[in-house]
């Protein structure tokens, strides 16, 4: 079985207001959305210079198995409009390397902007854009947490990433996001490939935002895996990757900046 190669993206900008499909909860629900929109506007608008170990490990099942380890040195820098991200890969599978400003080796999976992934869900701009259902109260992390769906909204013409999402309540910071896997990059392919070999897609994505600094939280983890469900019910897994995000070193987190 042969997967189709999966993108993801998360992107932030463009009108307003939330809807809760539950009028027992809107109060709260608007109360959440608006206190994530002001986390968001100071997550997109900060000043920020850090640098961080970023593992990549994807495994890919189809013919020969095979799994690789790819460590980075990530540096992301942005002051005012200015923006600069890049990697060096300093090591392949345990075996040190140096190549400096490197593009990412995965294969099957292709990803980016993972820092900026409550932005395109929540900022007051993308709020226009979704519908939101309060699902309840769960704990996450030793953090109390509220759960929120959200899903496109008949303004949201062009596929973005969307999902069910994990929310402090009293700061409206974003500490998990599980993906749904329609809003996924190239899963309409994935869905025709599946069909063809009579099996239907089954990708399992989320993104973990556990260090928190200055009020922001920055990712931990993202993992995704691609797996098809043949017409016995039997589920294959043609491949995954797990990123981790490890020894931040923060020079600037400045998050009341005005453009």
């Amino acid at each position: 079985m042969i997967p189709v190669l999966l993108l993801w993206t998360m992107i932030g900008i463009s009108p307003v207001p939330p809807n809760s499909q539950d009028p027992a909860d809107r109060a709260r629900l608007a109360a959440i959305l608006k206190k994530s929109a002001d986390y968001c506007r100071r997550l997109d608008q900060s000043a920020l210079d850090f640098v961080c170990l970023e593992e990549v490990t994807e495994t890919s099942r189809h013919y020969t198995p095979r799994t690789d380890v790819y460590l980075y040195d990530y540096q992301f820098l942005r002051k005012n409009q200015d923006r600069k991200e890049r990697r060096d890969l300093i090591a392949v599978n345990g075996k040190k390397t140096n190549i400096r400003d490197s593009s990412l080796k995965s294969v099957m999976f292709q990803y980016q902007n993972v820092l900026f992934g409550p932005v395109g869900l929540l900022s007051q701009s993308w709020q226009g854009y979704h519908d939101y259902k309060f699902i309840g109260e769960d704990a996450l992390y030793n953090e109390k947490v509220v759960v929120i769906d959200a899903t496109p909204g008949p303004m949201l013409s062009e596929p973005r990433c969307y999902g069910r999402i994990w929310i402090k309540e009293d700061d409206g910071s974003v500490l998990k996001i599980v993906w749904d896997q329609r809003s996924l990059g190239n899963f309409r392919s994935i869905e025709d490939w599946a069909k063809s070999h009579d099996s239907e897609p089954q990708i399992t994505a989320f993104s973990e935002y556990r260090l928190e600094k200055n009020g922001l939280r920055f990712p931990s983890r993202s993992y995704t895996e691609q797996a098809y469900i043949n017409k016995d019910r039997q589920k294959s897994v043609s491949a995954e990757i797990s990123i981790l995000y490890k020894d931040y070193k923060f020079f600037t987190v400045e998050t009341e900046i005005e453009y």
